[in-house]
Formats: structure tokens, sequence, C-alpha cells
């Protein structure tokens, strides 16, 4: 009979699958070390009209597979993707192949998003992998593509600007719609990192300068048609030999409030298209999804690529403007652009940014030259070229999100219940935001985690007490400073840790018809400031002084309360200014105190105790409507 069992189960252990195994899998590294396989990755597109930020991975093959192994990467769901050479770009997205000769190898790639051009929403795409290992086996695996759109609305010029076609009569390019279009947005992106307020009126006739007619002969003189108040701009198409933009050297200078405006800058520009290359197709879509079918050294010439490029001359990068000529005979050493791309960048002898290596733009690793990191297509304007330009007299926005540093925008972070669930999320802004964030000093209460790629605080603590730490924020940029914040998290066992809030009846000034005060006091902790998800309190499109009160059938003593605020950065936005008031019995009276005004996290005032049975936040609107999403109140 033994040997009979014997025999049934060694048939069995044949008939009967075994484990199961995971396939090979490469395994995904960004530059903090971290394994991306599982969270994805995340891009930025700055601001719609510039070259974006790459990030910058390792690869590492599987180990348990026949070697040589090639791995093909397609970023796909896009155009706009895009990866270093050698690669591919394909109307879906970009296609590039790293082969490995053995286990121990590890190769990079970067990755980045061409600009969209103009708002929208947050994206989300795909990257595969697709393992090819000797033999012919195949693995595949993928992760997501996260791309943060930091337009939210559309981002115009500064500087009205004024474009005269009256001297397009060699060639006509400019009769074109499609070709004015292309020309016109060219120019405006420039002025729309500019931070300059209009200048004095420059009259009709007053504003002289010069076109050539082909091959740069026969030079007439021309002088603006109409008034302007900011940048006065000729457009002329000509046959021969190049294009070019350029100031008006007339020794007139911008003015405001009849005071020369330092630079100095000049009050007018012209721009110069030439063409006569047979065989070639001028493109002149701006579509997003058009881009990569431009070329710079193929048969499409993109007009918007070219104009960009050669009105840098026009608005900064000439001789013209004396502080061009003080940045080249410094040799460069502008302290932001030094801080930048960490050397010295001077101009050669054309008021070009040279085109080899050392010079492209350090984030996004393209130029305004002939070669990139990435496939040559449109020329895109950049950071560095920005930088640079500064130099000519323009003053840059440095509130635009290409100019912030990194910073952690979280003021405090809210009391947790021992036994309860918790979830916060650290907001930050600025920098290359695919973010690592650790705690490098003290320590999370017991129970609580923090979450490297997204900063949110998670978990359920296990017992009451104090705990404070110190958080480090890195952003996707080597040069970066990393910065600290710390932060403290009661968890209550008693009196402080319950929220009177919960058994108080809301009501407020004024509620959009969508919202619901109901928000302000039903005990959800909102994941962010823009919350899509929870009921909110807004008061759109009311504006000035708005209030929300909890009301309880019997006083209260505290001593505490928090706020969330909602802000949608559209109509309803942080409030210019708050304050807590109590009621008396006859009237509300201020709770003096320090209040705080942070978005993504609750803003804490401690104050005095107060008796009372209605609290009310009071909300001042600055440019838009206000509103929360959560109240709490403490003994």
């Amino acid at each position: 009979m033994k040997v009979v069992a014997a025999v049934a189960a060694l048939l069995i252990s044949f008939l009967l699958p075994g484990p199961a195994h995971a396939a090979p899998t490469a395994q995904v590294i960004d530059m903090f070390g971290r394994n991306v396989n599982s969270y994805g990755v995340k891009l930025v597109d700055w601001q719609g009209y510039l070259a974006n930020p790459h990030i910058e991975l390792t690869v590492r093959p599987p180990s348990d597979v026949s070697f040589p192994v090639s791995i093909d990467l397609k970023a796909e769901g896009t155009s706009r993707l895009m990866m270093d050479l050698p690669s591919q770009l394909t109307a879906t997205g970009a296609t590039k192949t790293l082969t490995f000769a053995n286990a121990s190898e590890q190769k990079i790639f970067r990755l980045a998003i061409h600009s969209k051009r103009g708002p929208g929403e947050d994206e989300q795409y795909t990257l595969r992998l697709n393992i090819r290992a000797a033999g012919g086996a195949t693995y595949q695996q993928s992760m997501p593509i996260f791309v943060q759109q930091d337009e939210k609305t559309a981002l115009q010029p500064t500087l009205p600007l004024t474009f005269d076609y009256r001297y397009d009569n060699i060639t006509g390019y400019f009769n074109q719609p499609a070709f004015r279009t292309a020309s016109e947005e060219a120019v405006k992106d420039w002025f729309r990192f500019f931070d300059m307020a209009p200048f004095d009126s420059v009259a009709a006739g007053a504003e002289p300068n010069h076109l050539p007619g082909n091959d740069w002969q026969n030079t007439i003189n021309v002088t603006n048609n109409s008034a302007y108040t900011g940048m006065y701009v000729y457009f002329r198409g000509i046959q021969t030999p190049y294009s070019t933009g350029y100031p008006a050297n007339n020794g007139r200078y911008s003015t405001r409030n009849g005071q020369q405006l330092a630079g100095p800058l000049h009050r007018s520009t012209a721009m110069i298209f030439e063409y006569d290359e047979a065989g070639k197709q001028l493109f002149t879509s701006l579509a997003d999804e058009d881009w990569y079918k431009t070329e710079i050294q193929g048969s499409v010439l993109d007009v918007h690529g070219l104009v960009m490029h050669e009105y840098g001359h026009a608005v900064a990068f000439h001789s013209d403007w004396a502080g061009m000529r003080s940045y080249v005979a410094g040799g460069g050493t502008d302290p932001d652009v030094v801080e930048y791309q960490g050397r010295a960048v001077p101009l050669d002898g054309s008021y070009h940014i040279p085109g080899d290596q050392p010079n492209w733009d350090r984030l996004s690793g393209q130029s305004g030259g002939w070669t990139h990191l990435f496939p040559t297509r449109r020329w895109m304007l950049t950071k560095l070229a920005l930088l640079v330009a500064e130099n000519a007299g323009w003053k840059l926005n440095r509130n635009l999100t290409p100019f912030l540093k990194p910073s952690i925008t979280t003021a405090s972070l809210p009391q947790a219940t021992p036994g309860a669930a918790y979830q916060q999320t650290l907001a930050a802004k600025g920098g290359v935001p695919f973010y690592d964030w650790q705690v490098t000093g003290g320590s999370l209460p017991a129970g609580l985690s923090l979450d490297r790629f997204t900063g949110a605080v998670t978990g359920t603590p296990t017992s009451a007490g104090t705990s404070t730490f110190t958080v480090q924020l890195r952003d996707y940029d080597r040069l970066s400073t990393p910065v600290t914040k710390s932060f403290t998290i009661t968890v209550g066992g008693g009196g402080g840790a319950t929220n009177l809030a919960r058994t108080a009846t809301p009501t407020a000034s004024y509620t959009s018809p969508w919202e619901s005060v109901a928000a302000l006091n039903d005990g959800i902790d909102p994941p962010s400031s823009n919350d899509t998800v929870n009921r909110r309190w807004g008061t759109w499109p009311q504006t000035g002084s708005q209030w929300a009160e909890l009301t309880w059938p019997s006083a209260q003593t505290l001593s505490s309360a928090e706020v969330y605020f909602f802000d949608d950065n559209n109509g309803v936005r942080l409030p210019a200014s708050w304050k807590l008031q109590s009621w008396n019995g006859t009237a509300y009276a201020d709770i003096p105190g320090t209040y705080p005004r942070s978005l993504n996290a609750y803003n804490r005032v401690t104050f005095s105790p107060v008796t009372t049975s209605r609290l009310r936040a009071v909300l001042q609107s600055g440019t838009a409507s206000v509103g929360l999403l959560e109240v709490k109140a403490y003994a």
C-alpha cells in the first residue's frame, strides 16, 4: 500500500501545475534611486510655449532571461512625447531601443514632452517596455506617464504688440493667413514671459526704421503708421540670402512716464523672412500633434520655429542692444545664467548661444541651433534663452513656473485620532516637479508613513502623543538645493482631539447653487484645495466679505480652530485675508490670533479660550470668490 501511495503522489506532482512564476521584469530607476515600475514617471509642461525639462531614467534588464537582451521603449499616447537620440518620433509617441549584453549592464534614457500651446488639463500616457531575449522569448510591461500642465489659464504677452505688413510686397508670404498666424505667435511667445507694463505712446510716424530688399539691397526707410504703447514689429519677406530680425538702431528708446527705461529698450523691431529653396515645404500648422512633422535640416521649413529663432535677434540677441553688448563683453557671466546653466554662457560672433552640447539648455537638452539632445524638429524657446535675453533690458515674470524655485507650500498638518485612518498630502511648487519626499529628521507618529512620490502622509496612528519631524523635498534638477520643513502631528487622546464642529449646524452668507454648506463640517479631510471629489462650500460669483458659521445648541469653550481653503485656480481663490469671530450674545467679536493662508493644508489658529455658541469664519475675497472645504473647532 505504501508503494501505491508513493506512486500516486508522484503522478499528482507531474499532473498538477506548479507555483506561478512572475514574468521577467526590467527595473526602471529614477535619479533618486527609486524604482518607478509601479508608480510610473511624471513630466511637466512648464508653461506651454517653451522647451520642457526632461527626466533621466536607468533601465536594468531582467536577470532571469537569456542574453543578449533588447528592450524596445515606447512612450505612447501623443506625438509630443520624445526620447533622447538615437530615437524616433511617431504620430503616437516616441520609440527607442536599448541593448544589454549581460544582466550587470544598465543604460540611461531621457524622456520629455513637447509643450502644449495654450492652457490644458493634466494628462496621462503610457511608457511601454517590450523585452526581447536571446532565443526569441518576449515579455511586456508598462507604467503610466503623468504630465502636469502648469498653464491653467492662457498666457498672453504683457506688452501690446503692433504688427505692420504694409511692406511685405516682395514675396507676399505674410498675406497667407496661416503663415501670418504662425509668425505672430512666434513673436508673442517671447513677450509672454516678460513682465512689462506698456510704454509711453509713440505717435504715428514718429518711429523710423529700415527694411531690406532682396539680397539685402535697396533698403527703404519706413515709419509706423499708427500710435502704439508696446512693441512695433515690421514683417517683410525677401528671397535671398537669409532670414533675421533686428531692432531699430535709431537712437530713440522706450520711455514710461517720460523716463527712459533701462536697457535701453528699442521702440520697434523688424522680422525679415527669407525662403527660396526649391522643393522645401513651408509648414505653418500650430496644432500640438503636428509639431513632430517639422524638420530643421530636412524638406520641411517650420515657419513658427524659424521666426521664433530669428526674431530672437530683434528682441535681444543683437549687438544693437547695449545690454547684450555688455553681456558679450563680460563673457556671459550673468549670475542668473550661471546659476541655472552651472557655467557662463558666452555668445558667438553672430550673437547666438553656441550650439555645442555644453550650451544646450540644461534642463530641456534643446537649443536654438541645429543639434539637440532630442530629435531636432521645431526650434523652441528655452529657459536659458530667456535668462540671456533679460540682459537686453527685459524683465522676466519670475512668478511663472519655469522660474520658481522648489518650495514646500503646506503650512501645517492637522491633528490625528488614535485608531482612525489619517491622510494628508504635502504640497509643493516650483522646480521640476517629479518630487522626492523623505523624512530626514525626527519621526512620524507610529502607524503613519510618507509616500516618496506623492508626499502623502497616510496610515492609522496607534497611540496618542506629539511627533515632530523634518521633511526633505528634492525636485528633478540635479543643481537644486534640497528644501526642508518641520511639521508636528498631534495624535490626540482626549479633549484637544475632539472636533466639536461635527456637532454644529453650518450656515453661510451665500452658497453657490451647485455647492453645499454641509461641506463645512462633514468630517471629510480634503485631498487638496482643488478637491473635485467631495462636497465644497463656495460663493462664486459673489465676492467681497463672505462668512461661514458653525452654531451649537449650547455654548462651547474653544481654544483653536482649523480651516481648509477651497481654491480651484479659476473663479474661487485663496482669500486676501480672513479671521474668526465669536458671538458674545449681542454681537460678533473678532478673535485675536495669527491667520495663515496656505493651500492644500489646514490653516490652524490658536487663541485664548472663548465660550460661545457661534463661531464664524469671515473671508475677504481678493480678485475672485472664496470658499472652504472643511472647518474644525477644538476645546
